[in-house]
């Protein structure tokens, strides 16, 4: 964590937007939101979840069901949501605020589709501005490339503030800390003894699924 720390200064609401996006209760509230042209209320909002997560009707949704659900709605998911802007709590209940996750070079899935098998990817390469360019340079080659070269052209190419501003120190983020973040959700093979990297058919697909520019 401490390499972490050291390596990315700021980025803090990219972590905090990325882990909601990785999780699937916060895709479902914003998916259940969105689908609404009213407010709800915590209660009803619970509901819904718990109904969209068994395949049931609202109506079949009991009270022992929603507890839990509410409880951590109330004390997680809700202000993390509300921290990044987007959501809004009104008088009448809560609504969807205007809010974006796609960039420049990557859209990620609609989020009325909260499970979307390529959600985990989207998560972990928004987390760091950077990885979608760590990603298009992967997806361009054809067999395995060092830490090293990856570290070179990215900061060639790369001008964000959370970028390490050297060689050495972007070669040690990408080793303890991005790579095996990409591999985790199958998109790279990372080999930490040689520190080579190569492209997976499941990065094929991605690219071919976001339209995501390669090289």
């Amino acid at each position: 964590m401490g390499i972490e720390t050291q390596c990315h200064p700021g980025g803090g609401d990219d972590l905090v937007r990325a882990s909601i996006l990785d999780d699937r209760r916060q895709r479902r509230i914003l998916a259940v939101l969105l689908d609404r042209a009213h407010p709800m209320t915590v209660h009803e909002l619970g509901v819904h979840l718990v109904a969209r997560a068994n395949g049931i009707a609202p109506s079949d949704v009991t009270e022992t069901e929603c507890q839990s659900v509410r409880m951590d709605l109330r004390h997680r998911c809700l202000p993390k949501l509300a921290s990044v802007g987007w959501i809004d709590s009104q008088p009448e209940g809560i609504v969807a605020d205007d809010f974006s996750v796609e960039t420049a070079v990557l859209s990620p899935p609609d989020l009325r589709n909260p499970d979307h098998p390529f959600w985990d990817v989207v998560s972990v390469v928004l987390a760091r501005p950077y990885r979608q360019d760590l990603v298009s340079l992967v997806a361009d080659r054809s067999a395995p490339v060092t830490v090293d070269e990856l570290a070179t052209e990215l900061l060639v190419r790369e001008t964000s503030a959370t970028l390490p501003d050297d060689n050495r120190r972007l070669a040690i983020a990408l080793h303890h800390i991005d790579l095996p973040k990409l591999a985790s959700v199958g998109v790279i093979e990372y080999d930490p003894d040689e520190r080579t990297v190569a492209p997976t058919d499941q990065l094929r697909r991605f690219v071919e699924w976001s339209n995501l520019e390669v090289g």
